[in-house]
């Protein structure tokens, strides 16, 4: 019953829907918010239309009270305190068409829900972090004072913690991490999470799929929590229903539901994989083929991932728990999972597991890669599929190059989300102009995210360069430093580099016009895609 059951799961990777869904150009609409503007945009047009001609002669007392509300609105926008990036974003639809664009910001960004929302994870990240605090970890005396600042910014945003004696492995694409994971997942002796934004069907997720079930007939206890718009094409709630009926735990973040709310552009974007409290792998992959390379939509998929072991892995746990009980509305006592006795490496360095997410007030993932950008003396290497960024990162990465550090960013050379693609290279276009070295990856997609500095500094996670990760979604990462990995990482970075190409002027010169001029309009509505 069950091979046939996921035999019928596994044939919808095949269908028109999933074809349909996973073209680029759909994507780059359905994973932003610009594509509910233009369709409320839209509607007010032809409302207007029909309104302009129901109210005749009394029309200019319309428009003089849509001017009104403009200028009232643009008086509170200017005075509201957010980037200057995203009051732009919203001037000007909203002088265009003030009903529409009035309504699209309050329902962005006063639902009630999203006010719900926010003081559960307030509060849950103060539970969490005293339980682990107040768990087995001892705070230990940790000999790098040069970084004591983002050690202290980092314990005083969320609790997250510095740990030693942690082993970091890493993997240079997402088929060197896969056996890996499985056979983590094989060694299970009490517990099994999974956080992923994205599961499709196929050999990748087929696989674990299985481990996963004979596990839990092992008595392992297994929970996986995935996005119910990164799954779309799984129907998620079916999806989840069909998981218990393995006798899995499963929850959605946020299903999608059609109607306008806050929550579709705040999504999970992790991705965790957690063992026993022992092991805990993060980076760039989902739970797909492609991730993998058993399939070549984009060309090779570049990717990379991490496997800590060690103490560091409590604050994975407290995570995906934190985000769990939100999800799900259930309170437990997390000390069973984070109060693991682990085996402490002898290896120098430190590392601080941390996440993100749209309702702390922070923006703990920007201004980490901030603070490595500022602080490098020598070098500042990234890796990212998207680069949208404000105005502070973007001046950051040009007085770092100014200052003569060698500042170089990996893109890919495939698309894969159009809108997305054609708005990068105006940023990267400017990153350029001013003595930033970007290369293309040029035999497919690159989908890593990652910072290394000077030999001595490294970031890998979830989160990209773009206004989505660093502001709108739940992300995770790993701060490495003077962890014999990160030459490992840097290497990698070097090994990549040469399998690419440079962007100069002359490549953006070269860009088919209609690219460059869709750049530029959709650089407006950059934070908003």
């Amino acid at each position: 019953m069950t091979a046939k059951r996921r035999k019928k799961i596994d044939r919808s990777k095949d269908s028109e829907y999933h074809k349909w869904l996973t073209m680029p150009i759909v994507q780059s609409l359905i994973y932003g918010r610009i594509i509910f503007m233009i369709l409320l945009l839209v509607l007010q047009l032809l409302l207007f239309v029909g309104f302009f001609l129901w109210l005749g002669s009394s029309i200019e007392y319309f428009l003089a009270v849509s001017l009104f509300a403009s200028i009232v609105f643009f008086v509170f926008l200017i005075n509201r305190e957010s980037k200057n990036e995203y009051k732009l974003a919203w001037l000007l639809p909203i002088f265009i068409f003030p009903l529409s664009g009035i309504c699209f910001y309050i329902l962005v960004h006063y639902q009630t829900l999203t006010s719900k929302m926010q003081k559960q994870i307030s509060r849950a990240d103060k539970n969490a972090a005293q339980k682990i605090i107040n768990s087995t970890y001892k705070e230990e005396k940790l000999p790098y004072p040069e970084i004591r600042d983002i050690i202290t910014y980092l314990k005083n945003s969320a609790f997250f913690l510095p740990y030693a004696h942690s082993d970091i492995s890493y993997y240079q694409s997402g088929e060197d991490a896969f056996p890996e994971m499985i056979r983590a997942m094989k060694a299970a002796k009490k517990f099994i999470f999974m956080e992923y934004f994205a599961i499709f069907p196929g050999v990748m997720w087929g696989t674990i799929l299985d481990t996963l079930v004979e596990k839990r007939k092992e008595g392992v206890e297994v929970r996986i929590m995935y996005d119910g718009f990164g799954c779309a094409p799984l129907s998620p709630r079916s999806y989840r229903r069909y998981l218990h009926s393995l006798d899995l735990q499963a929850a959605i973040f946020t299903p999608v539901i059609p109607i306008f709310n806050a929550y579709l552009n705040n999504r999970d974007h992790r991705k965790i994989c957690i063992v026993d409290g022992k092991t805990a792998f993060t980076g760039g992959i989902n739970l797909s083929d492609q991730y993998i390379n058993k399939t070549h939509k984009y060309g090779y998929w570049k990717d990379t991932v991490i496997r800590v072991t060690g103490p560091a892995v409590r604050s994975f746990t407290g995570m995906f728990l934190e985000l769990w009980d939100i999800v799900t509305e259930t309170k437990e006592d997390i000390n069973t999972y984070v109060d693991v006795r682990h085996k402490k490496y002898d290896v120098p360095g430190i590392v601080i597991p941390y996440s993100d997410n749209a309702y702390n007030n922070q923006d703990i993932a920007e201004n980490v890669y901030y603070y490595i950008i500022t602080q490098a003396k020598k070098y500042v290497h990234i890796t990212t599929p998207y680069v949208i960024i404000d105005n502070q990162m973007m001046n950051a990465l040009i007085f770092a190059a100014r200052r003569g550090v060698d500042v170089t960013l990996l893109v890919p050379h495939t698309i894969d989300h159009f809108i997305t693609f054609c708005t990068g290279r105006v940023f990267i276009n400017t990153l350029v102009e001013n003595g930033v070295h970007v290369y293309e990856f040029t035999p497919g997609f690159i989908h890593a995210k990652m910072f290394i500095s000077d030999d001595t500094t490294a970031v890998v996670g979830s989160v990209n360069l773009d206004y989505r990760s660093l502001f709108d979604q739940f992300e995770d990462a790993a701060f490495i430093y003077k962890h014999p990995v990160v030459a490992e990482i840097e290497a990698d970075f070097q090994k990549t580099k040469a399998q690419s190409s440079e962007i100069t002027k002359q490549t953006y010169k070269n860009t088919p016009v209609h690219r460059r001029i869709i750049g530029r309009i959709f650089r407006v509505f950059a934070p908003l895609l």
